[in-house]
């Protein structure tokens, strides 16, 4: 659910991380590091709080050219209609770092909170669409058939409520299943996935399954149709990974690593979260560093392509792009709309315009890649929002960067 943001949550978060005494670093734990103002700190160091999996890095990093131009007091209308400059939405949205990239160049590299460029930072549901890459190949080979029901890749889900869901269903966000996404409630559904899919450890009180597939079978219908309303709910998105590694008989570690990591020249390690069958973290569990971030970004942005060589299909990514009435209708009545006015969701991707194809990967506490592939631009933030959905920040952060996309193409109108 998506909430206005708490101004309490954040004095509170700005005065524990001024308190004298025990530092973050020694107050976090296992059970709190997801929490404000503890992911202050441990965002960048998850593997310290849960299992991982690795997913090495090109034997043969990209270099990525500079054209450096400061932003920092351009200046936007926010959310709440007040003038704004980047150099204040960055510092005020808590964050981490911030890049921006033009035609393959970076125009801007911010790096704050002690992130440096080697440092690995979780971007929690932006994780999602680096599946979407990884599908799509599939996809495209014919491995898998987006309209064939869940059931016939993981035969564990039958008699599940995400039974007869088809893998579109799961892809859209478009299941009746009942599973309550409250980041706020302490009794939700994620709290126990939490448990389930190695994010958090059992305080006790849990004795479910420990691992995702196993948790996602024991979920019942909401009573509504597959296909019918966008409801966000991210136990989808790691039945997509596990049907995945069946199907390819293969972990995701190597599969990604493979088809995209080092296609696109990482210069870093991605590090998930894991459960207790080795699966990752599909739903949100990945950390990478800043430019590794944007060179994903930017690989979307280049349809797929890296110079001459399409990594992953033209097709899957143009069906990304672009959304139609069915999918514009479904988001219109679901709990992300008043975010994202007009917007829709297709794909494991965000389309903040579905008509011109400007799509976003988006991760709660802040986490945002921004691509218009009309301009060549992207934009990346990792950040440590207090609150998981604070609407202002997230639109805020939009602003900003459509701010920076809007000044580039004014330069080129004027021949700079």
């Amino acid at each position: 659910m998506v909430k206005p943001i708490d101004k309490s949550l954040m004095a509170i978060a700005r005065g524990i991380e001024q308190l004298p005494g025990l530092s973050l670093e020694q107050r976090a734990t296992s059970q709190n590091w997801t929490e404000a103002p503890y992911n202050r700190w441990s965002f960048q160091r998850v593997q310290q709080f849960t299992s991982t999996v690795r997913v090495t890095r090109s034997p043969e990093p990209l270099t990525i050219s500079a054209a450096l131009q400061d932003f920092s007091e351009l200046g936007f209308l926010d959310s709440q209609g007040s003038h704004c400059t980047i150099a204040q939405m960055l510092d005020r949205t808590w964050t981490d770092g911030f890049l921006v990239m033009h035609k393959g160049q970076i125009l801007t590299e911010n790096y704050l909170n002690g992130m440096r460029a080697d440092s690995l930072h979780l971007i929690m549901s932006c994780s999602k669409s680096f599946l979407s890459t990884l599908f799509g190949i599939y996809v495209d080979r014919g491995d898998l058939d987006p309209d064939q029901q869940i059931e016939r890749y993981l035969p564990e889900l039958i008699g599940s409520g995400i039974e007869g869901a088809t893998l579109q269903n799961l892809l859209d966000m478009q299941v009746g299943v009942k599973f309550n996404e409250d980041y706020d409630d302490l009794d939700s559904d994620l709290r126990q996935s939490e448990i389930a899919t190695g994010w958090r450890q059992s305080d006790g009180a849990y004795d479910g399954p420990t691992d995702m597939l196993s948790y996602a079978s024991t979920l019942r219908s909401d009573g509504g149709a597959h296909g019918d309303v966008f409801h966000y709910q991210s136990v989808l998105t790691n039945m997509l990974g596990c049907a995945l590694e069946r199907v390819t008989g293969r972990r995701f570690a190597d599969l990604f690593a493979e088809h995209v990591w080092h296609p696109i020249g990482s210069e870093q390690d991605l590090v998930s979260i894991s459960d207790a069958a080795g699966y990752a973290s599909f739903e949100g569990g990945f950390n990478v560093c800043l430019r590794d971030f944007a060179r994903f970004g930017q690989l979307i942005c280049d349809n797929g392509r890296v110079n001459q060589t399409q990594v992953v299909p033209e097709s899957w990514i143009s069906e990304c792009r672009y959304g139609d009435e069915q999918l514009v209708d479904a988001f219109a009545r679901g709990e992300y709309a008043e975010v994202i006015k007009g917007g829709a969701y297709h794909n494991k991707w965000w389309q903040r315009d579905p008509q011109n194809g400007i799509i976003m990967a988006l991760g709660i506490h802040g986490q945002i890649i921004y691509i218009n592939p009309e301009i060549n631009f992207v934009a990346v933030k990792m950040s440590t929002h207090p609150g998981a959905t604070d609407i202002e920040f997230t639109v805020d952060q939009m602003l900003g960067i459509e701010a920076i996309a809007e000044n580039l193409i004014d330069q080129e109108a004027h021949g700079h």
